[in-house]
């Protein structure tokens, strides 16, 4: 594989893996309640997940290339239509998670946590992304298991460097989040009223009076 592929490959991976994300978005919880030091121990499992991941589409990746050779480009066009809907839907979760201002996390015990995190950051829509990486960056003169072998050097990387910059920009998106939750309380329609943080028409108050 050349330079230039891999480095495809690796910046691919990295914007696949900022993308809003669940773990992503237990990370920035994390932070938000418990401070970033603290949340320096869900890295390794982050890590984890993420390598999980990777190996699951390299295994995709061999059996669709020794399995259905002559579907590949076939193949590679599904990757791209996969790769637009991860992004779309990985957009969507940026409006769904929001934040309240009194934020807590779930009372669970530490395994429990690093469970959890392995699992989101391996979900199978992650496994499916980097499946179409591959198959958009496979080069033909090169065989499925060299390919796969500089494709992971390539990735190493991305999966190293991603949750640190989430980590690092944790607490900005979170103040972000707050300050947009707190300007959007409630309706702005006309002839609406804020009574204990939530609008209700004047009508309603009238009668409520």
């Amino acid at each position: 594989m050349s330079i230039h592929t891999m480095l495809m490959v690796a910046a691919t991976a990295l914007l696949v893996f900022l993308l809003p994300s669940p773990c992503g978005r237990l990370l920035r919880d994390h932070v938000h309640a418990r401070g970033r030091a603290r949340s320096l121990l869900l890295l390794p499992a982050i890590w984890i997940g993420y390598v999980a991941a990777a190996f699951c589409a390299g295994a995709a990746y061999l059996a669709l290339r020794s399995t259905m050779p002559a579907m590949i480009e076939t193949f590679t066009w599904l990757g791209l239509v996969v790769l637009m809907i991860f992004v779309m839907r990985s957009q969507q979760r940026r409006f769904v998670n929001r934040m309240a201002d009194n934020d807590n996390l779930r009372q669970s015990g530490t395994i429990r946590t690093l469970g959890q995190i392995v699992v989101e950051a391996g979900r199978p829509g992650l496994v499916l992304a980097l499946l179409a990486i591959f198959l958009q960056t496979a080069e033909s003169s090169v065989s499925p298991l060299q390919f796969l072998s500089a494709a992971g050097i390539a990735l190493l990387p991305a999966v190293l460097v991603a949750p640190l910059l989430q980590l690092l920009i944790a607490e900005s998106v979170a103040r972000q989040m707050l300050r947009v939750r707190r300007r959007n309380q409630a309706s702005r329609k006309p002839r609406t009223r804020f009574i204990a943080s939530r609008a209700v028409t004047a009508g309603y108050r009238r009668i409520a009076a």
